[in-house]
């Protein structure tokens, strides 16, 4: 099972600034992007080469392709076609005969590739190996419900969605750690005695996957409470030879990647922040008990150099 490769509009636009130099250079006259996965970085393009950006339609039941934009470029100019990823279909193909056809002197850049790929772009990332691309205008089409579809979706990208969620401050409530310090046992003793948080998280719970900072050692008690209380969702635990307590947000973030989550509830705020910016496409959300808060974090590297500037005084 491949895992997702997080291409966030920071790292989106990060790549296609770092060809910008080098595509002012080659001279085009156009951006045509493939609607609708090269729209966010055909406009980028096109904006940092200030030339005129159109669209190409594709259908892929037909593999019918067509003009999106009512302006074209001049034919026999030279252009820019941009697409999400160059995969294993039709549509970066169709599309670039379908110009090539019509005299077009066609570049492809895409900003994402594999060594599946039927085309190798002139411009993009080759994805690392078992790692699929995952862009935030298609957050759900890195599940497995969406890929069984083989690109023909019958329902709202949304209902394709993978949900997992933390364990201890969402199903149940949070045993203070000064407990466990104080006395381990006792406080293991008191968590297995504790009944599921009156207020959750508003979506059906009973089946979702369970990520928790929870070592493995602790899988036969956590299971038994579960099963005790009808929540049956796979449950993915600590591994101590890997991640240590401290690392339980990187073990959470990794979780997510692996299995593809798109959607994750995480109780505790600062493991929130740090799985959000390890992970940038999926939608971390904060629940504090009552509320429910989507979360972005990214890393504040100017102050991280300050910080280690100051120490050196």
């Amino acid at each position: 099972m491949k895992s997702a490769y997080s291409c966030d509009y920071y790292w989106v636009e990060s790549l296609v600034n770092s060809y910008i130099h080098e595509w002012r250079q080659a001279k085009f006259d156009a951006v045509i992007a493939i609607a609708r996965g090269g729209l966010t970085p055909g406009v980028m393009a096109s904006t940092a080469l200030s030339l005129p950006m159109h669209a190409l339609s594709y259908s892929r039941s037909t593999r019918q392709v067509s003009w999106f934009t009512r302006d074209t470029p001049r034919l026999g100019t030279r252009v820019l076609l941009v697409e999400d990823i160059a995969g294993r279909g039709t549509t970066l193909v169709d599309s670039v005969n379908f110009l090539r056809d019509q005299g077009f002197d066609t570049s492809i850049f895409t900003l994402a590739w594999d060594e599946e790929s039927r085309i190798r772009p002139d411009y993009g990332f080759q994805i690392p190996a078992g790692s699929r691309a995952w862009f935030p205008w298609e957050r759900e089409s890195i599940t497995d419900a969406s890929g069984d579809t083989n690109n023909m979706p019958d329902q709202p990208e949304y209902e394709y969605a993978s949900w997992a969620i933390d364990l201890d401050g969402i199903l149940l409530p949070d045993v203070p750690e000064e407990h466990y310090l104080r006395d381990l046992q006792d406080a293991l003793l008191t968590r297995d005695a504790l009944e599921p948080n009156a207020s959750l998280p508003n979506r059906n719970l009973h089946d979702l996957p369970i990520v928790t900072g929870r070592p493995e050692q602790d899988r036969a008690r956590t299971q038994a409470w579960l099963d005790r209380h009808g929540f049956g969702g796979e449950l993915i635990m600590r591994n101590e030879a890997k991640y240590s307590a401290a690392q339980t947000p990187l073990h959470k973030a990794d979780a997510i990647v692996q299995r593809r989550f798109t959607h994750f509830i995480e109780s505790d705020a600062i493991q929130a922040l740090e799985i959000a910016n390890r992970v940038k496409v999926a939608r971390i959300i904060w629940w504090n008990g009552s509320r429910a808060m989507a979360v972005y974090a990214h890393e504040a590297h100017e102050l991280i150099a300050k910080e280690a500037a100051g120490a050196n005084l």
